[in-house]
């Protein structure tokens, strides 16, 4: 089917996910070989029907599951999948698309950035959580939150140990971050050096074109609910901190 040829879509129902097709990884084999704008318009509606709409599908089922299940996480309003052309801007690659497919799913998309990441490529599929390279405010509070209640970051960090999950280590500075030198033998200290928290379990590409790819993304979400609780914890002290701030400068 051709852009000229497409047809308006029915709107997407989450019980309607029933695996990724074949033809949605064929897809992006094909356009990681045709990376153009061209190719990539007369076949616009095949990326819809075989990989944006399985996604939107599977997001938005996984949302609805995780708050039955006491998790207060939610699909993106107008557009749960995200953007399938690239930021070219400022970098030297200036392939215009992605050749993969992503979601993020969150406690909110205004105040929240601790999410639940999806992503799916014929190359590697796999689903993270926490916050990956968050600005400095909310890296600082992270920190402080640890310094503050070691115990429980321990306890969270445990958690995730318990699922053979682990915070990932890829994103971390070489010396202590500047204001918590005095952590540096303090159990807490190598964890202080982290840019990102941020977990991950792959998924198998079998997984990936079953039904069975909900109830795994819906267990991960599950099993790294210490995590997100973590940094939502930090989020809204972080908050308190900002209205008590404001509210004393209110009287002057």
């Amino acid at each position: 089917m051709t852009a000229s040829t497409k047809l308006k879509a029915s709107p997407v129902k989450p019980n309607e996910f029933t695996g990724f097709p074949e033809q949605g990884f064929r897809f992006l084999r094909q356009l990681k070989l045709n990376n153009d704008r061209d190719w990539f318009r007369e076949r616009k509606a095949d990326y819809d029907q075989f990989v944006q709409r399985p996604m939107e599908a599977l997001v938005l089922a996984a949302a609805a599951e995780c708050r039955r299940r006491g998790l207060p996480l939610h699909a993106k309003e107008r557009s749960p999948v995200m953007r399938v052309y690239r930021d070219i801007r400022f970098s030297k690659n200036k392939q215009p698309f992605k050749t993969h497919v992503a979601a993020e799913i969150r406690r909110d998309f205004v105040a929240s950035c601790c999410m639940l990441y999806i992503h799916v490529a014929p190359e590697e599929s796999f689903v993270a959580a926490g916050v990956w390279q968050p600005e400095r405010p909310i890296l600082r509070g992270w920190r402080e939150a640890m310094v503050k209640q070691p115990a429980r970051f321990e306890k969270m960090r445990r958690a995730l140990t318990s699922k053979q999950l682990s915070l990932g280590g890829e994103h971390k500075l070489s010396t202590m971050p500047r204001g918590f030198q005095n952590y540096a033998q303090h159990p807490i200290g190598p964890w202080l050096k982290l840019t990102s928290f941020v977990t991950h379990r792959p998924l198998a590409p079998s997984l990936c074109t079953s039904p069975d790819l909900l109830p795994a993304v819906v267990d991960f979400a599950i099993a790294v609910k210490p995590l997100l609780e973590f940094g939502w914890h930090v989020e809204d002290s972080q908050k308190a901190v900002g209205t008590k701030k404001l509210r004393e400068e209110d009287l002057w």
